[in-house]
């Protein structure tokens, strides 16, 4: 734990513990006291250096002030804010001001990914109507904001495409001697992120034409 100290106007002075580093979906909790105030009340704001959307994204972080001078600041980081943290904070009394800037890293949670697409374990082309399967493929992470999505080993003509940092699009378009030969093909999707694999098998099977 390392405490943060900043510039103070007036004789407001403001202190804080924050941790050196947190972990994607782990909460951060940093108390803050201001010490000195006057007899109005005493207001508290925040500001990101480093990532101005903190304070307009849908989860942003909460600051919620109490008694006796004291404040908590909450926030929980996304798999989007890896990487060093600048926050100021500052609180006014009536006349008296103070601010104070903390900084903190944020390192990628420990979870795998998770696939949300495809659902289920595999779908019917019917060569009659289509001459390819398009499937959508999305990965849930916290861990890192972009995956890597692959097949591995995949027949010829199956190719899966990344559109997104968490999607992609699995097409396979079989030529007519697959049809002819067989039926069903399973593929394995594959995701890779930081240190985590994680493959989810989909099998594709075949009606052909009559």
């Amino acid at each position: 734990m390392a405490t943060g100290c900043g510039p103070q106007v007036g004789s407001l002075k403001l202190s804080a513990l924050a941790p050196h580093s947190v972990t994607v979906a782990q909460e951060v909790v940093i108390p803050l006291l201001a010490d000195g105030t006057g007899l109005e009340p005493l207001t508290w704001q925040w500001r990101s250096l480093t990532n101005p959307e903190l304070t307009t994204r849908l989860h942003r972080p909460t600051l919620s002030a109490y008694s006796g001078g004291r404040a908590l600041w909450r926030f929980t980081p996304l798999a989007s804010d890896v990487g060093p943290q600048s926050v100021e904070f500052s609180a006014e009394s009536g006349a008296l001001s103070g601010s104070i800037a903390l900084g903190f890293v944020i390192e990628p949670g420990g979870d795998p990914p998770l696939f949300r697409e495809p659902v289920g374990e595999g779908t019917t082309l019917d060569l009659r109507s289509m001459p390819c399967a398009a499937i959508t493929v999305v990965v849930e992470s916290s861990s890192l904001p972009q995956v890597s999505l692959s097949l591995v080993s995949p027949p010829p003509n199956a190719e899966l495409v990344q559109t997104d940092d968490l999607a992609g699009k699995l097409v396979f378009c079989p030529s007519m001697s697959q049809a002819a030969s067989e039926t069903i093909y399973p593929l394995l999707i594959q995701a890779e992120a930081g240190p985590h694999t994680v493959r989810k098998s989909y099998v594709i099977v075949l009606r052909r034409p009559t």
